[in-house]
């Protein structure tokens, strides 16, 4: 399987870890620029070599969206608007050995999508409650040399059912985890298949300028009962790093983000392996840059393709904001 995809992560507030006054390490603006980088999960479906959406290779986590404050998470009662542009752009599709495959392959994808997250005023012991959803819109153009077409509709439907948010008592620590789902909408864009995420986000502050995030997942799908074609398991991670250079203009952060995809299992039809099981690898990296205040925050990111087996290879651009709404 193998595809393209992008999307955000959005978490903890303002109080995220900032939730009182013990903590040294941030200041009020701090949860604007964590919530910048959130985790909405976003598709962007690469047709590959077919006009049929996303088999050869599919995947439904957004490659390099949780680079920057993965694991943050509005407070209780508290709800984020968060918004997501991406532009992705890919001249080449790899095989098994990295080897440009498919001749003239285009993918042109530009995805909005919106997210709404909300933590609720609950807790299971030390852990918060937490829920979203995730609506996005499509226009792709994708294709070979045989064969172009251009599509634009609404995407998979992205549930967050229920999270289980952390933050450490010193609040320099602070994840959620739960299992996000991917509905099918039918459209020209749909994977036509559900997909299981089971994943975990993480923000460390080791310092008050430095910052470091992870999110980690696995990602498993159902039968697109269509053409009988599930394609296989895939571990995800996504990494980050932002620094705040500055004293003058404590909102702006500088870093790097970047991710590893590696599939653990075959792509089958009716239980056969396909094309020698058409594993996808690969992985991403690149400069990120975000600002914050009281207003909200913004963020670009820019990541470039590398090393890729069985999907495509280009750059993705993004621009994310997000609007808190406090309790």
């Amino acid at each position: 399987m193998a595809v393209v995809q992008i999307a955000g992560s959005t978490n903890h507030s303002t109080e995220v870890s900032l939730r009182s006054d013990e903590c040294t390490h941030f200041d009020k603006s701090n949860r604007y620029i964590l919530a910048t980088a959130a985790n909405v999960m976003v598709t962007l479906a690469l047709f590959a070599t077919t006009a049929h959406a996303t088999e050869n290779g599919g995947l439904m986590y957004p490659l390099g969206v949780n680079t920057v404050a993965a694991g943050v998470y509005p407070g209780p009662g508290e709800t984020w608007l968060q918004n997501y542009t991406a532009i992705y752009r890919s001249r080449t599709f790899t095989d098994a050995h990295g080897n440009s495959v498919v001749p003239r392959f285009k993918a042109d994808v530009f995805v909005n999508a919106t997210r709404i997250f909300h933590s609720w005023d609950a807790k299971v012991g030390p852990f918060e409650l937490l829920s979203g959803t995730v609506l996005s819109l499509y226009h792709t153009r994708t294709g070979s040399d045989s064969d172009y077409e251009r599509d634009t509709a609404l995407g998979d439907i992205e549930l967050q059912p229920l999270y289980f948010g952390y933050t450490s008592l010193d609040k320099t620590f602070t994840s959620y985890t739960g299992i996000d789902v991917y509905v099918p909408s039918k459209t020209d864009v749909s994977n036509n298949y559900y997909s299981f995420n089971p994943t975990t986000y993480m923000t460390w502050f080791p310092s008050p300028k430095l910052e470091l995030s992870a999110a980690v997942g696995v990602e498993f799908h159902t039968r697109n009962r269509d053409t009988k074609y599930k394609s296989g398991t895939v571990f995800v991670t996504d990494l980050g790093m932002g620094y705040k250079p500055s004293n003058e203009l404590p909102g702006l952060s500088i870093g790097l983000g970047g991710y590893v995809v590696s599939q653990i299992s075959d792509d089958k039809v009716d239980g056969a392996a396909v094309n020698g099981g058409f594993r996808q690898k690969g992985y991403g990296i690149g400069p990120q840059l975000s600002y914050s205040g009281s207003w909200g925050a913004v963020a670009v990111k820019w990541q470039r393709e590398l090393k890729t087996e069985n999907r495509s290879e280009g750059n993705k651009f993004w621009i994310q904001f997000m609007v808190p709404f406090d309790h």
